[in-house]
């Protein structure tokens, strides 16, 4: 089942972007129109496109999504794209007119393409929508000089900056890890001391699991705070490790970093909407690790899992809605991070957008909810309906063990098992690999999802079809590898 659009009232006043933008807000149906040659000054000055359909603008995102969410939804997004990604994607660009490629680093730049836009292409807009972390900040400005919905940049402010929403829901008495700011060895010593127990050291805005240590004791904590030092003060994510404010200070993310204590028990990964009427689960999941990998490096994910001792979902749903209350958050789709110790659900991290990676695509196959078309329609003000919980699925993520270039990745034998449902490769002969701490996304060869049979583990099931797939790497490309 897709998700149905919930019509807006049409004839909404029109607001000015303030540069000669005028657009009105509509639920008129999207079909498609446009797409884009490449810098800001996008479209056909001479031919533009004079549609009143309105858009959804989709700020930020990859051309991975990009090209997703054209194929789902054709002519209903307008995508605000960085240039630098847009030049290195392998998949095609929207049609005419249906994408703004400029650098995301500029704002003054961005509201002007924006602005431009709109004007030369005759296009109105009735939603925003952000699919990543870095570019919330940059939507939540859109979103207010637009007069479009989406969380207040105060909002965005604590939820990307870890530390603070941790100590906001301690403040409302939800659980969640004792935490501190360390931007020195002795500030790191003196957190460890308190907590006299295992801690995990990671940066105060980044995103997944890059830059995430468990450090077991102090000496491994001081390891760890040495490699985000050297990892973040050269990492070209300007926007991701750009500088978070608290209390009108900014804190630099490439220099203070977040410590907090290990909490260690069954994770759970949860999509959920929170509306002024209250909040509604989307999914849950279970994320399964592997023994040796990196904190936070997510092996496998189980849909409509069997929910830990102690955990129901009325008693999730209600602390659900403390923890986007305790961040300010009204009205957004969220993700949410927790961990269940001896059937306490302890808050890890919130962010108000749509869970990534092969989440979407596992929802998909377990109840037929397209939940990035969800995620349109709730832009566009509607509040769509949910489907129950689906099948009980695997989204297996293929994940390669070594550094260097593939000379071959065949995936017959894995593809040909019964239990697969869906197969994804993102990577193919002559990519090159590398392993955290030096990347964190290009060791993803792709996903399988499946349907487990009874009587072996999930986590058996999952070695053995990741068995399955035969990948042939040579090392000699490794240094080519770090290099690119």
């Amino acid at each position: 089942m897709r998700a149905t659009r919930t019509a807006r009232s049409e004839g909404k006043p029109g607001v000015s972007l303030g540069t000669g933008a005028h657009f009105s807000a509509s639920a008129a149906p999207a079909s498609a129109v446009a797409r884009a040659p490449h810098p800001a000054t996008t479209g056909d000055a001479t031919h533009p496109v004079r549609s009143s359909i309105p858009r959804i603008l989709v700020v930020g995102t990859t051309p991975d999504y990009i090209d997703l969410l054209e194929r789902a939804h054709p002519g209903r997004c307008l995508f605000l794209t960085d240039h630098e990604l847009r030049a290195a994607a392998r998949e095609p660009a929207p049609p005419s007119g249906g994408e703004i490629i400029c650098s995301l680093a500029d704002a003054a730049a961005v509201r002007g393409a924006v602005a431009a836009h709109l004007r030369r292409q005759r296009m109105r807009l009735d939603g925003i929508a952000c699919f990543d972390c870095e570019s919330m900040p940059l939507a939540a400005a859109l979103g207010k000089e637009l007069g479009l919905d989406y969380p207040a940049a105060a909002t965005i402010a604590g939820v990307r900056n870890k530390h603070a929403a941790t100590q906001r829901w301690r403040q409302a008495g939800l659980p969640s890890p004792r935490a501190a700011l360390v931007g020195s060895e002795a500030q790191l010593a003196a957190f460890c001391r308190r907590v006299a127990g295992p801690i995990v050291l990671k940066p105060v805005s980044g995103s997944g699991s890059e830059l995430v240590f468990a450090c077991r004791d102090q000496a491994e904590a001081r390891d760890a705070f040495g490699i985000l030092r050297s990892r973040l003060a050269s990492h070209a994510d300007a926007r991701m490790y750009a500088p978070v404010g608290r209390g009108g200070q900014g804190i630099d993310p490439r220099r203070v970093f977040v410590a907090e204590e290990l909490i260690e028990g069954v994770e759970l990964s949860c999509d959920f909407v929170v509306e002024p009427a209250g909040v509604r689960i989307i999914r849950v999941c279970r994320k399964i690790a592997r023994a040796g990998e990196p904190l936070g490096t997510v092996n496998a994910y189980v849909i409509a899992p069997q929910l830990p001792e102690g955990v129901a979902l009325d008693g999730l749903r209600s602390q659900l809605a403390a923890a986007a209350a305790a961040l300010g958050i009204v009205r957004a789709i969220c993700v949410v991070d927790i961990v269940v110790r001896d059937g306490e659900m302890v808050m890890l991290e919130l962010a108000p957008r749509p869970a990534g990676d092969c989440l979407p695509a596992l929802i998909r196959a377990s109840s037929g909810l397209d939940v990035l078309g969800l995620a349109l329609d709730f832009a566009a003000g509607g509040s769509p309906p949910i489907p129950d919980a689906g099948e009980r699925l695997v989204a297996l993520r293929l994940l390669a063990t070594a550094p260097g270039t593939i000379t071959r990745l065949d995936a017959a034998a894995l593809r040909a098992d019964p239990r697969v449902r869906e197969l994804h490769l993102e990577r193919r002969a002559g990519d090159r690999v590398l392993l955290p701490p030096d990347s964190y996304d290009r060791r993803l060869l792709g996903h399988a999802i499946f349907a487990p049979r009874t009587g072996a583990s999930i986590e058996s099931q999952c070695d053995e079809l990741a068995g399955r797939l035969v990948v042939e790497i040579d090392p000699a490309g490794r240094e080519a590898a770090a290099e690119a």
